[in-house]
């Protein structure tokens, strides 16, 4: 047999046949350093790699949907304020602009629904009913029993941020098609359909909804993430929203199990889309770093490589329900260039003219 029309194998020498074998996929937490400081240099990989193990900027958003005295009240008694530099998100005062990792991952660690992501729910400050995960949530004696609703849900400040990237509006059809754990998703929720105005009081009814014609759609491939990210939009959302023929809805499919060219029937029958997240299954480089050795031994280049190939599935299968003239965003938590602007540009080609990049307005460092 002949190598791409050259001499057949047996001719090519005992030394050109050994050089055949050698190229192999870098494994293991020796070749994930490797392939970084090819990456990004060694004088700033080190750097790179304390920050990645170093504290969570975890933040606090807090639910639009309740009325506006029990969103004060609750900040008040946990010593909240607004952020500084993210929208609807909130920190410990004093603590916001700065270190506020360690509060937030300790009160995420804590949380029901919390996981290796550090997202979770808050404990309930105004709830009397069992919580995202059916304990028993006791109620103090003085204060209200308002409803079911966590007033905090903690999680990344970057989630946030690219959330709100999406420039998401009221009335807009939206997609988060890769959607567990569900911070995103409640971030998308409150643009789409928190009340406008403030109104209400202490243990008064909820203020009415934003007038829209909006849907919010958030998919999960994973059965058992799916039924997580179900009890945190549950636990956050008023319940017409999450009821059958509400505004929010919940599929439970695999963006890439369809033919080329198409969504799965679910999700196409809900689109198409305004607007369309897709936070893609990725290396996830801070997880690795901050689970140490043994998670790392499992790292591979070919990893990547399957990774980055999905990723452009799953974004394939987004240009199918996206509307004219709508916004995709596609955004991973790995470093790799690879499963980065590579499974852009793979896109892009793919596509033609039929797509363009366009830049992130208000988020700094985007202009390219």
């Amino acid at each position: 047999a002949g190598l791409g029309g050259g001499p057949p194998l047996e001719a090519v020498g005992t030394r050109s046949a050994v050089a055949l074998a050698l190229p192999m996929s870098l494994r293991g937490e020796a070749g994930w350093h490797a392939a970084n400081q090819k990456a990004f240099g060694k004088d700033r990989w080190p750097s790179l790699v304390k920050a990645l193990k170093g504290p969570i900027s975890h933040v606090a958003l807090l639910n639009q949907f309740l009325p506006v005295d029990c969103q004060a009240r609750a900040c008040e008694e946990h010593s909240l304020q607004a952020h500084g530099s993210i929208p609807l998100a909130y920190g410990r005062r004093g603590e916001v602009g700065g270190e506020e990792g360690g509060e937030g991952e300790a009160a995420a660690a804590a949380t029901p629904g919390g996981g290796d992501d550090g997202e979770g729910l808050s404990a309930p400050v105004l709830a009397g009913r069992a919580d995202g995960a059916g304990q028993a949530v006791g109620v103090a004696q003085d204060e209200v029993v308002l409803d079911s609703s966590m007033p905090f849900y903690f999680l990344d400040g970057a989630s946030v941020i690219a959330a709100m990237a999406l420039e998401v509006e009221p009335g807009h059809t939206v997609l988060d098609l890769c959607a567990a754990p569900g911070g995103k998703s409640l971030v998308l929720a409150s643009l789409l359909f928190a009340p406008s105005a403030p109104s209400g009081g202490i243990g008064s009814s909820r203020p009415a909804l934003a007038p829209s014609g909006g849907l919010l759609v958030c998919n999960e491939v994973s059965r058992p993430r799916m039924q997580r990210l179900q009890r945190v939009l549950s636990s956050f959302l008023p319940e017409e929203l999450m009821a059958k023929g509400g505004k929010v809805h919940v599929t439970n499919v695999d963006a890439t199990s369809s033919a080329p060219g198409t969504a799965p029937l679910p999700i196409q029958r809900l689109g198409p889309f305004d607007r369309i997240l897709v936070d893609a299954p990725c290396s996830s480089d801070r997880h690795l770093a901050r689970q140490g050795k043994a998670a790392l031994a499992h790292w591979a280049s070919g990893v990547v490589k399957s990774n980055a190939e999905r990723q452009l599935e799953i974004l394939l299968c987004a240009a199918t329900v996206v509307k004219p003239g709508g916004v995709i965003l596609y955004c991973t938590c790995a470093l790799a260039e690879q499963e980065n602007d590579g499974v852009v540009a793979k896109f892009l080609k793919k596509m033609g003219k039929k797509f363009e990049v366009v830049p992130l307005a208000g988020v700094e460092g985007t202009d390219d």
